[in-house]
């Protein structure tokens, strides 16, 4: 098993002979000028140099054709069905990859965007755009971190359990990020707190921003569980 996966591994780990694998699994059988056709290969000797590396995957039918063998149809289920594990052995990047860095690309960009906004009108301070552009790096680290959990480590039943604390955490996450951005912001300067400082006194306005900020860490906690509730706690639909 493990030598079969290491040849596959050399022929496979090509992205041009994946793709001819997988087009003959869907096509059934392909010309030798479909198949450059829709590789977008212009160049004879490097189709011809894929070709030969495929070997026993491929082969030619009478007809001209190029098909799969029954160990190119294998392949090709490998390539399409089996866990990411196998995915991996084969040099090949999970199927989450993609889509988990443009999605971060778009969040980052839009948080360092807010950011910068922020700064260059004067809301928040160079040390707070620093620690922000932090916050904005860290912050894929982790999201990168919990993605490998679910995806690659967790069984099913572990997934949904997880995905749960998630919910929840996210929740916490957003109104306590949310509250942090009205507190350093729109609520720094205002006269709300010079109100509470000159009624109460100092004491009394620490304890009523600590007493704040559990009320918004357990009302976000309860809509993050009520979100992850309505979605069966399931982040995406093939999680």
């Amino acid at each position: 098993m493990d030598s079969g996966l290491a040849s596959l591994h050399k022929i496979l780990k090509d992205e041009t002979r994946r793709k001819i694998v997988l087009l003959l699994n869907e096509k059934n059988s392909l010309s030798y000028t479909e198949l450059m056709k829709a590789l977008e290969i212009d160049n004879t000797g490097r189709m011809n140099y894929h070709l030969k590396v495929l070997g026993d995957l491929i082969f030619k039918k009478d007809d001209g054709q190029y098909a799969l063998t029954g160990k190119g149809k294998l392949a090709s289920r490998l390539l399409l069905e089996f866990p990411e594990e196998n995915r991996r052995q084969l040099g090949m990047k999970p199927k989450w990859w993609r889509k988990f860095w443009i999605a971060q690309a778009i969040i980052a960009t839009g948080f360092l965007i807010f950011f910068l906004i922020s700064y260059f009108i004067d809301y928040v301070s160079f040390s707070m755009l620093y620690q922000s552009i932090f916050f904005i790096i860290s912050g894929i680290g982790i999201a990168y971190m919990i993605t490998h959990i679910l995806k690659d480590v967790l069984s099913e039943k572990e997934r949904l359990r997880f995905n749960r604390a998630l919910f929840i955490m996210f929740g916490i996450f957003i109104i306590g990020f949310f509250q942090w951005i009205a507190l350093m912001t729109f609520l720094r300067d205002s006269g709300i707190n010079r109100l509470i400082i000159n009624t109460f006194g100092k004491d009394f306005a620490g304890i009523f921003a600590i007493i704040s900020y559990i009320m918004c860490y357990v009302a976000g906690g309860y809509i993050g569980n009520w979100i992850g509730k309505k979605r069966d706690y399931r982040i995406s639909k093939c999680s």
